[in-house]
């Protein structure tokens, strides 16, 4: 055999050679890819059972097995894995953890809710009733209106407690207040009282839970 001849098998040969590690190569690169590919449908579900589990190890020892040979490979294996988990855990929905708030409740602000409510009802009132003036609303018509918003509204809070001595007490009658010093409503009826027709014109201001019934404290204008 010549060295032509000699030369020419052997560039076959290694041509040969080559040919066969080059798809022996592209069929591995196949195969990881799919392996990879499967191993990325396992990372996302939420919840495996038993032979997902065991099958997503199984694939993951042989992906390191088989398609991380090198130090490059074994770089981009770990981004590879890492980018995998981001997504994974991306894509899993998290529940927002609750912002709880303390309200302490004490009789400070239970009061001071309820009166904040009833003089935004007493601005409403008024808004209303001078409404209903502009609009040519006679005094025969706003009088209910105005009744309850002077009963209600005049004042307010009335949550402070004042002990009134008796010398006190007669000294505010006598001077067209209730014992307390505060206005008697338009029946010269005090807080508590009810203004009750009592038969023969005779009317008087009863108390509510009861007891002696005494004149009204002015006649007022609704009489």
């Amino acid at each position: 055999m010549n060295n032509a001849m000699k030369k020419y098998l052997i560039a076959f040969s290694v041509m040969m050679i080559s040919g066969v590690a080059g798809a022996a190569d592209s069929a591995s690169r196949v195969d990881c890819t799919a392996i990879q590919a499967r191993i990325n449908e396992l990372v996302a579900i939420e919840e495996p059972s038993a032979e997902q589990s065991t099958e997503l190890a199984q694939l993951q020892a042989q992906y390191r097995a088989d398609c991380s040979r090198s130090a490059a490979g074994r770089r981009a294996t770990t981004t590879s894995r890492i980018s995998v988990a981001t997504v994974a855990a991306a894509s899993t929905p998290v529940a927002a953890t609750p912002q709880v708030e303390t309200v302490v409740v004490t009789t400070r602000t239970v009061l001071d809710e309820y009166l904040n409510g009833r003089r935004e009802l007493c601005d409403e009132l008024k808004t209303d009733i001078d409404s209903l003036t502009k609009n040519g609303a006679s005094t025969a018509e706003l009088e209910p209106l105005q009744n309850q918003y002077d009963a209600d509204c005049e004042e307010i809070d009335k949550s402070e407690t004042v002990e009134v001595d008796e010398e006190t007490a007669a000294r505010n009658v006598a001077s067209g207040l209730c014992e307390d010093g505060s206005k008697p409503n338009q029946f010269g009826c005090c807080e508590g009282e009810t203004f009750t027709d009592m038969g023969n014109l005779v009317f008087a201001c009863c108390p509510d839970d009861g007891g002696t019934c005494y004149p009204p404290i002015n006649s007022g204008n609704a009489l």
